[in-house]
């Protein structure tokens, strides 16, 4: 436990230390906890390109068509998911070219062998695998497959609720407007 010495020690510290001041510097800092991005709260992280998330946005949003604001922030949501359902898929392949490019020691080397017999010519050449050696190193080579498995079905779920979602109000909306149709036109038929 510390002595009151050394929290009066630390406080004096705190107030010395300096960290980012410009709102650029700050921007950048908050980014130093991303990883590999599954869990990330921004879209797109360093190592992907934001006028290809910009266009996949444009294109989702363009089928989607949300007319209200709860219609809106639930295409986000799917444009979202989706991009990083994209992001996982690319995370695994590079995951299985990075471990089956390195030597691995214990369990990891016979998934090496199986990758070895099971891989095309095309994997292989592959020299530059940012987010699969990014994978292995922030799982600890433990379970690396089975977790990036478990952040895919949580994804996938996620995404097809907010689809649900986002039908079911487009079909209440349809209904109502259907309705009030049908209540326009059995009011002229009445009159008529």
């Amino acid at each position: 436990m510390a002595t009151t010495a050394q929290i009066a020690a630390n406080r004096q510290n705190a107030l010395n230390s300096t960290g980012p001041k410009s709102l650029q510097g700050k921007a950048v800092v908050a980014q130093n906890a991303v990883k590999l991005g599954l869990t990330a709260h921004h879209s797109v992280i360093k190592s992907e390109s934001k006028a290809e998330f910009d266009l996949y946005r444009q294109q989702f949003l363009e089928e989607l068509t949300p007319d209200t604001p709860l219609e809106s922030m639930l295409a986000e949501r799917i444009v979202n998911l989706s991009w990083r359902l994209k992001r996982i898929a690319l995370i695994q392949s590079q995951t299985f070219d990075a471990l089956n490019k390195s030597e691995l020691p214990g369990p990891l080397s016979s998934l090496k062998d199986f990758l070895n017999k099971h891989q095309d010519e095309s994997a292989q050449s592959a020299q530059n695998l940012p987010l699969g050696r990014l994978a292995i190193r922030d799982f600890s080579n433990q379970r690396i497959l089975e977790r990036l498995l478990m952040y895919e079905r949580r994804l996938e779920n996620s995404l097809y609720k907010t689809v649900l979602e986002l039908q079911r109000l487009n079909l209440m909306k349809n209904l109502k407007t259907n309705r009030n149709i049908l209540a326009d036109y059995t009011k002229q038929t009445q009159y008529a």
